[in-house]
């Protein structure tokens, strides 16, 4: 079994420790890279290098609902759970899509249910199913950035920042995306629409989170633009 990659954000050293002792004890294999304030945490991240986030709220500098305020501005899909003395952030939480509130002293039983439940979410997440070198493989629809057809391939890009090659047509591949936030801007491009930052007037594209831009062709300029907003309004309501 995978284990899952957790981050652990804690200013005090011994409340670190205590989490991964926890963790050690967790019927759920993980491995934990630790980060002593919020600042370091946000250096480090990049969409999909964590499985799940564990964060305390109250440290020196920047705070943790701060740093998760930053870090949804990036990833809005990863799961977060703050781990802290007090409940007056609840409502933050809330509004952060946060997973879990974990009240120090944190249990085992707390921990053992959380990565449960983010071991279920990673389980039954949507994929795309590939072939590639005679085998299957199953890719979670949430680390797609964007499919670009190019010449006989079709490039998946990752939000980890890998790009995936597969022989074939871009076209055989999106019935797996009917229903999802998926759209195809252009005839070349099927993009991730929770990675869509916004559209340049300008240059009639897509601004994706890792920088990309996807060009919009002039026949689907208003289906991508209501596309977006049905999308961003959805989530909004919390269908998304």
């Amino acid at each position: 079994m995978e284990p899952l990659n957790l981050a652990i954000c804690d200013d005090l050293p011994e409340e670190r420790e205590k989490l991964l002792a926890l963790l050690e004890q967790a019927p759920i294999a993980t491995n934990c890279t630790q980060f002593g304030s919020s600042e370091e945490l946000l250096e480090a991240f990049r969409p999909g290098k964590f499985d799940l986030l564990l964060m305390d709220i109250y440290m020196d500098g920047m705070t943790g609902v701060e740093a998760v305020q930053k870090i949804r501005e990036m990833d809005d899909a990863i799961p977060i759970a703050f781990t802290t003395t007090s409940t007056e952030h609840t409502l933050e939480s809330y509004r952060l899509s946060v997973l879990k509130y974990l009240e120090k002293p944190v249990r085992q039983k707390d921990i053992n249910d959380l990565l449960h439940l983010v071991k279920l979410q990673k389980d039954s997440a949507p994929r795309l199913a590939i072939r590639q070198n005679g085998e299957t493989q199953k890719i979670p629809l949430s680390e797609l950035f964007y499919l670009e057809q190019k010449g006989h391939h079709v490039m998946l890009s990752r939000k980890d920042g890998s790009v995936l090659q597969l022989y074939g047509k871009l076209s055989d591949l999106l019935p797996q995306l009917e229903g999802q936030p998926f759209f195809c801007p252009h005839k070349s491009y099927c993009v991730n629409l929770t990675f869509v930052r916004g559209i340049n007037e300008e240059y009639q594209c897509y601004e994706m989170a890792d920088g990309k831009k996807v060009p919009i062709s002039r026949s689907n300029r208003a289906k991508a633009k209501r596309a977006w907003e049905d999308f961003l309004f959805a989530r909004t309501r919390g269908d998304g």
